[in-house]
């Protein structure tokens, strides 16, 4: 499997993620799914702006991941990427971690796995590619 192929795949999944939480940020009376399960119903209008921002970000990683392999063309300068995909690495992985002590199940079993792929690939376009 190529890297753009992994690129792109975790892109879509963190893409998915990211329409979980703007779904929940509309109104959707699903807020067991998300924030550590702190609001069993219809999200607080404080963590429906957290879900609205954070899909934002999710949004912006995957855009990134798929800028550093080359599955879309840069916009970003080459001397930037780096820091691009460094920042995406620490994103996920701070994501990663509230999932994984903090968060409901779904964060646990689903998206902590889906953001780990993600902040493993920019790690790996940072450090080692």
């Amino acid at each position: 499997m190529s890297l753009e192929t992994v690129a792109l795949a975790t892109a879509a999944l963190l893409a998915w993620v990211a329409l979980v939480h703007v779904i929940l940020a509309s109104g959707v009376r699903l807020g067991e799914l998300v924030w550590a399960g702190q609001q069993p119903r219809l999200l607080d209008p404080e963590l429906r702006l957290r879900s609205l921002l954070f899909a934002l970000m999710l949004l912006a990683s995957a855009w990134v991941l798929t800028m550093a392999t080359g599955v879309v063309s840069s916009v970003i300068p080459g001397r930037w990427m780096q820091s691009a995909t460094f920042g995406v690495t620490a994103f996920l992985s701070v994501g990663v971690l509230y999932s994984l002590f903090r968060g409901s199940t779904w964060e646990r079993m689903l998206f902590a796995p889906i953001m780990a792929t993600g902040a493993l690939l920019a790690g790996w376009l940072t450090f080692l590619a």
